[in-house]
Formats: C-alpha cells, structure tokens, sequence
C-alpha cells in the first residue's frame, strides 16, 4: 500500500493485479487486467456491498472503465513474478460487479461478443496493506542465482 500526498490531503491506494478469463478459446485477449484503487473507490465497493446485503440481491453493477489491461511478457521473463506488456485490444461496456463479500469486473473485447471477467477480490482482502497479485510466478533456479 502506498501513500501519496498532495499537499494537506493524504489518500492511500491499493494496486490490483488480477487474471483475466474470457469466453473464447482462439481470440488473443488480454491476461491481466491491472487497477489502482483508490481510498474513495474502496469505499464505494464498500458501500455498494452494503447495499446488497440491504437490498437483498446477488449483485450490483456498475460501469467502471478503471482496469488497465496486460499481457503476459514471456520474452522478459526469468524469475519471480511474470513482467507485463500493454495489451493492444480494446474493450467496452466495463462493469465493477460487487457482491456481499466481493468485487470483480467484466465487460465485452471491443466489436466482438466474446466477454472477460477478471479474478474475484474479497473484501477482507482490502483490509491487508498488501497489494493483491494474481501473476504468474516463476522460482529462481540455481543457475540463475549463480550466473
């Protein structure tokens, strides 16, 4: 978790990496979708699964075009967490969905019908002052640790 300050203002943000699904097996989609949410979108996601308990539904949705999206860069990669390169689609009709107990997103890849969603965060996860990382993650080996 970060601090930033802007003058007598200080706001704190949490950096979400999530994995990305979607519905098609051959479209060249993104992996990763990546948000910074800040302490006033942390708690609207509150107060929005506050108010499906209140109301007694499975979700609420609403358009969020927050995510940035990645795709995985294997030619960079050696150890540790997978690096990451911008991913050159589009997409539309973005949704933050949020339940009782967590939060996604999900929308539609720019002039196609085929969907993503990304990993489910739960809300007992905002608490932590960790960042919340879904990558990939690859052990350094013994010959890199000597070379």
């Amino acid at each position: 978790m970060k601090k930033e300050e802007t003058g007598n203002d200080t706001s704190t943000t949490k950096k979400l990496i999530l994995s990305v699904s979607d519905s098609s097996d051959f479209f060249e989609a993104a992996d990763y979708a990546v948000i910074e949410l800040t302490a006033d979108m942390i708690a609207r996601i509150r107060k929005l699964s506050e108010a499906v308990c209140n109301l007694g539904v499975y979700r609420v949705s609403e358009f969020d075009y927050s995510c940035a999206f990645m795709n995985t860069d294997y030619d960079q990669w050696e150890s540790g967490k997978v690096p990451l390169k911008e991913y050159q689609g589009r997409t539309e009709c973005n949704l933050l969905n949020v339940t009782d107990t967590s939060f996604y997103w999900s929308g539609l890849y720019r002039h196609t019908d085929i969907r993503w969603s990304t990993g489910t965060v739960y809300l007992s996860d905002l608490d932590s002052g960790d960042d919340y990382d879904e990558r990939e993650e690859y052990p350094v080996n013994e010959e890199q640790e000597a070379v």
